[in-house]
Protein backbone atom coordinates (compact mmCIF):
# COMPACT_ATOMS: atom_id res chain seq x y z
CA UNK A 1 0.00 0.00 0.00
CA UNK A 2 1.50 3.33 -1.12
CA UNK A 3 -1.62 5.97 0.03
CA UNK A 4 -3.48 5.71 2.91
CA UNK A 5 -6.47 8.64 3.28
CA UNK A 6 -7.93 8.70 6.97
CA UNK A 7 -9.85 12.22 6.51
CA UNK A 8 -12.80 13.17 8.48
CA UNK A 9 -12.56 9.84 10.43
CA UNK A 10 -14.61 12.09 13.13
CA UNK A 11 -14.02 9.24 15.76
CA UNK A 12 -10.62 7.78 15.20
CA UNK A 13 -9.10 8.41 18.57
CA UNK A 14 -5.66 7.04 18.00
CA UNK A 15 -2.98 6.30 14.87
CA UNK A 16 -1.79 2.79 15.44
CA UNK A 17 1.59 1.32 14.69
CA UNK A 18 1.77 1.53 10.87
CA UNK A 19 5.21 -0.65 10.81
CA UNK A 20 3.57 -3.32 8.87
CA UNK A 21 3.13 -0.77 5.71
CA UNK A 22 6.70 -0.01 4.83
CA UNK A 23 5.82 1.35 1.39
CA UNK A 24 3.35 3.92 2.35
CA UNK A 25 3.90 7.31 0.31
CA UNK A 26 1.21 9.08 1.50
CA UNK A 27 -1.02 9.63 4.88
CA UNK A 28 -2.99 11.60 5.66
CA UNK A 29 -5.50 11.91 8.91
CA UNK A 30 -6.97 15.81 7.77
CA UNK A 31 -9.95 16.50 10.19
CA UNK A 32 -10.31 13.64 12.62
CA UNK A 33 -11.92 15.76 15.39
CA UNK A 34 -10.94 12.70 18.41
CA UNK A 35 -7.65 12.30 17.62
CA UNK A 36 -4.98 12.33 20.80
CA UNK A 37 -2.29 10.16 19.64
CA UNK A 38 0.18 9.04 17.00
CA UNK A 39 2.55 5.84 17.10
CA UNK A 40 6.09 6.87 16.79
CA UNK A 41 6.04 4.13 14.09
CA UNK A 42 4.95 6.80 11.80
CA UNK A 43 7.79 8.96 12.31
CA UNK A 44 9.94 6.05 10.86
CA UNK A 45 7.75 4.99 7.34
CA UNK A 46 10.77 5.60 5.22
CA UNK A 47 9.33 5.89 1.60
CA UNK A 48 7.21 8.47 3.47
CA UNK A 49 6.97 11.74 1.09
CA UNK A 50 3.31 13.69 2.24
CA UNK A 51 2.20 13.73 5.62
CA UNK A 52 -1.24 15.58 6.41
CA UNK A 53 -2.48 15.92 10.03
CA UNK A 54 -4.46 19.10 9.52
CA UNK A 55 -7.21 20.49 11.61
CA UNK A 56 -6.92 17.49 14.36
CA UNK A 57 -8.18 19.95 17.44
CA UNK A 58 -7.63 17.18 19.98
CA UNK A 59 -4.05 16.35 19.23
CA UNK A 60 -1.28 17.90 21.45
CA UNK A 61 1.70 15.93 20.14
CA UNK A 62 3.71 14.69 17.41
CA UNK A 63 5.94 11.63 17.22
CA UNK A 64 9.85 12.37 16.14
CA UNK A 65 9.97 11.96 12.52
CA UNK A 66 13.20 10.11 11.17
CA UNK A 67 11.67 10.78 7.27
CA UNK A 68 14.28 11.92 4.92
CA UNK A 69 12.08 11.21 1.95
CA UNK A 70 9.36 13.98 3.29
CA UNK A 71 8.31 15.91 0.92
CA UNK A 72 5.51 17.88 2.13
CA UNK A 73 4.19 18.33 5.91
CA UNK A 74 1.04 19.83 7.51
CA UNK A 75 0.29 20.49 10.74
CA UNK A 76 -2.70 23.48 9.93
CA UNK A 77 -5.92 24.20 12.37
CA UNK A 78 -4.34 21.34 14.93
CA UNK A 79 -4.92 24.17 18.04
CA UNK A 80 -3.57 22.04 20.84
CA UNK A 81 -0.40 20.92 19.00
CA UNK A 82 1.98 22.41 21.44
CA UNK A 83 5.22 21.65 19.67
CA UNK A 84 7.01 20.33 16.97
CA UNK A 85 8.11 17.35 16.31
CA UNK A 86 11.60 17.11 16.75
CA UNK A 87 13.53 16.05 13.46
CA UNK A 88 16.20 13.11 13.72
CA UNK A 89 17.67 13.29 10.25
CA UNK A 90 18.51 15.78 7.30
CA UNK A 91 15.26 16.43 5.70
CA UNK A 92 16.40 17.84 2.37
CA UNK A 93 12.99 17.41 0.27
CA UNK A 94 10.66 19.71 2.05
CA UNK A 95 10.50 23.03 0.82
CA UNK A 96 8.20 25.00 2.65
CA UNK A 97 6.25 24.54 5.96
CA UNK A 98 2.89 26.09 7.28
CA UNK A 99 2.17 26.14 10.90
CA UNK A 100 -0.98 27.85 11.25
CA UNK A 101 -3.46 27.86 14.04
CA UNK A 102 -1.41 25.61 16.30
CA UNK A 103 -0.44 26.00 20.25
CA UNK A 104 3.01 25.71 19.19
CA UNK A 105 5.45 28.29 21.26
CA UNK A 106 8.75 27.32 19.46
CA UNK A 107 10.84 25.11 17.24
CA UNK A 108 13.31 23.27 18.23
CA UNK A 109 16.72 23.22 17.27
CA UNK A 110 16.94 20.14 15.32
CA UNK A 111 14.21 22.17 12.77
CA UNK A 112 17.98 22.97 11.03
CA UNK A 113 17.72 19.53 9.89
CA UNK A 114 15.71 21.36 7.37
CA UNK A 115 18.66 22.09 5.41
CA UNK A 116 16.73 23.06 2.20
CA UNK A 117 13.76 24.59 3.37
CA UNK A 118 12.73 27.62 1.26
CA UNK A 119 9.44 29.34 2.63
CA UNK A 120 8.26 29.19 6.43
CA UNK A 121 5.06 30.93 7.34
CA UNK A 122 4.04 30.56 10.95
CA UNK A 123 0.93 32.04 12.48
CA UNK A 124 0.51 29.95 15.86
CA UNK A 125 -1.29 31.65 18.40
CA UNK A 126 0.70 30.94 21.39
CA UNK A 127 4.32 30.77 19.42
CA UNK A 128 7.17 33.06 21.46
CA UNK A 129 10.12 32.46 20.14
CA UNK A 130 12.19 32.52 16.76
CA UNK A 131 14.90 30.58 17.28
CA UNK A 132 18.74 30.93 17.10
CA UNK A 133 18.73 27.71 14.77
CA UNK A 134 17.15 29.39 12.25
CA UNK A 135 19.81 31.44 11.36
CA UNK A 136 21.44 28.00 10.05
CA UNK A 137 18.60 27.35 7.85
CA UNK A 138 20.70 28.96 4.71
CA UNK A 139 18.51 28.44 2.08
CA UNK A 140 15.30 30.09 3.62
CA UNK A 141 14.31 33.22 1.71
CA UNK A 142 10.66 33.77 2.56
CA UNK A 143 9.54 34.06 6.42
CA UNK A 144 6.15 34.71 7.23
CA UNK A 145 5.38 35.84 10.84
CA UNK A 146 1.89 38.22 10.63
CA UNK A 147 -0.41 37.50 12.96
CA UNK A 148 2.01 35.96 15.83
CA UNK A 149 0.41 38.08 18.76
CA UNK A 150 2.37 36.09 21.56
CA UNK A 151 6.25 36.32 19.74
CA UNK A 152 8.17 38.18 22.15
CA UNK A 153 11.36 37.37 20.78
CA UNK A 154 13.55 36.49 17.73
CA UNK A 155 17.12 34.96 18.09
CA UNK A 156 17.99 33.69 14.74
CA UNK A 157 17.68 35.35 11.05
CA UNK A 158 18.40 33.28 8.16
CA UNK A 159 21.27 34.95 6.19
CA UNK A 160 19.76 34.45 2.57
CA UNK A 161 16.07 35.91 3.71
CA UNK A 162 14.29 37.74 0.89
CA UNK A 163 10.91 38.32 1.92
CA UNK A 164 10.22 39.34 5.82
CA UNK A 165 6.50 40.21 7.10
CA UNK A 166 5.69 40.26 11.16
CA UNK A 167 2.77 42.58 10.83
CA UNK A 168 0.40 42.55 14.46
CA UNK A 169 3.66 41.02 15.99
CA UNK A 170 3.27 43.38 18.70
CA UNK A 171 4.72 41.93 21.42
CA UNK A 172 8.42 41.67 20.29
CA UNK A 173 10.52 43.07 22.60
CA UNK A 174 13.26 45.91 22.19
CA UNK A 175 16.22 44.32 21.12
CA UNK A 176 14.19 41.87 18.49
CA UNK A 177 12.87 45.08 17.14
CA UNK A 178 16.61 46.42 16.68
CA UNK A 179 17.76 43.32 15.11
CA UNK A 180 14.74 43.38 12.48
CA UNK A 181 15.50 47.04 11.57
CA UNK A 182 19.24 46.34 11.09
CA UNK A 183 18.52 43.90 8.91
CA UNK A 184 16.20 45.78 6.91
CA UNK A 185 19.14 47.81 6.59
CA UNK A 186 21.47 45.75 5.46
CA UNK A 187 19.40 44.09 2.94
CA UNK A 188 18.00 47.34 1.33
CA UNK A 189 21.65 48.95 1.58
CA UNK A 190 22.69 45.84 -0.29
CA UNK A 191 19.68 45.34 -2.61
CA UNK A 192 20.37 49.33 -4.25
Amino acid sequence: MKVLTLDKCHYLTHIPDVSCLPNLEKFSFGNCHSLITIHNSVGCLNKLEILRAWDCIKLESFPPLRLSSLKELELNDCGRLKSFPELLCKMTNIKEIELCDTFIGELPFSFQNLTDLRCLKISSKNFKILPECLSECHHLWRLDLDNCYSLEEIRGIPPNLDHFSAVDCDSLNSSSRRMLLSQVCVFFCTSI
